[in-house]
């Protein structure tokens, strides 16, 4: 059965919150109100600065930017995904989330048709290295939380933001009885990210191995994307 979120009056919940130097934090359910405005603020900065985006000039590519907005919304549709809000000036403002859905093996989630040539290369990447080490086979877990996009926005980055959302992951999963996690990290600053929050890897694929697989991507054996995974006992 595909997995489905009970959202309910204690919705959204808060998972972590803390505070640094009188400035509160919290990190809680993507408040519904604030979709639209997530997925704009992926378009623009996720789309330029994550690497396998910015390698295929998706920015570029009008059909796959309106299809990555289609693939985002159905994402959140979800209300798994993470928002992390502070206060500017009184004012609750979204500033880091994590594009979260959990998923079966044999579930696709979001359900969406992968359309335009750059979304399509981007897509088939995190396809390709999936299907060479399949978490859920791995695991040996029927249900998973998938992430499709991690980001910080950039007046806030510095923070150290983006391991408050990694590490946010684990209670709610364990409110919700998802034993772990997996997400296709493809830069090395996210990378190694995932390793200090506990993550551990299961998969490594070059881009030069990506090209020799047929897709649109440099022959660069010094730049990887790493299938990595975390466990909640």
């Amino acid at each position: 059965m595909p997995f489905e979120r009970i959202w309910d009056a204690s919705c959204p919940r808060v998972w972590s919150k803390w505070e640094t130097n009188g400035q509160e934090w919290v990190v809680q359910d993507l408040e519904v109100g604030d979709f639209e405005n997530a997925v704009n603020i992926l378009l623009e900065e996720m789309c330029c600065d994550e690497v396998l985006c910015s390698v295929s000039n998706l920015q570029e590519d009008a059909e796959s930017m309106a299809e990555m907005k289609k693939f985002w919304a159905a994402c959140l549709a979800q209300r798994m995904s993470l928002g992390l809000y502070t206060w500017v000036n009184g004012v609750k403002t979204l500033a880091a989330l994590n594009v979260c859905v959990a998923s079966t093996g044999d579930d696709t989630v979001p359900e969406t048709e992968i359309e335009g040539a750059a979304w399509k290369n981007v897509y088939m990447a995190l396809d390709y290295i999936e299907k060479k080490k399949d978490p859920h086979e791995h695991t040996g877990l029927e249900t998973m939380l998938h992430a499709f996009g991690l980001l910080v926005k950039r007046q806030f980055r510095g923070s150290k933001l983006g391991e408050k959302l990694l590490s946010a992951r684990e209670p709610l999963c364990r409110f919700h009885g998802i034993k772990g996690t997996t997400t296709v990290f493809t830069g090395p600053a996210s990378q190694k990210l995932a390793t200090l929050a506990g993550f551990q890897e299961i998969c490594e694929v070059t881009l030069k191995e990506l090209a020799q697989s047929g897709l649109n991507y440099p022959s660069d054996e010094n730049r990887s994307i790493k299938l990595m995974i975390k466990l909640y006992e």
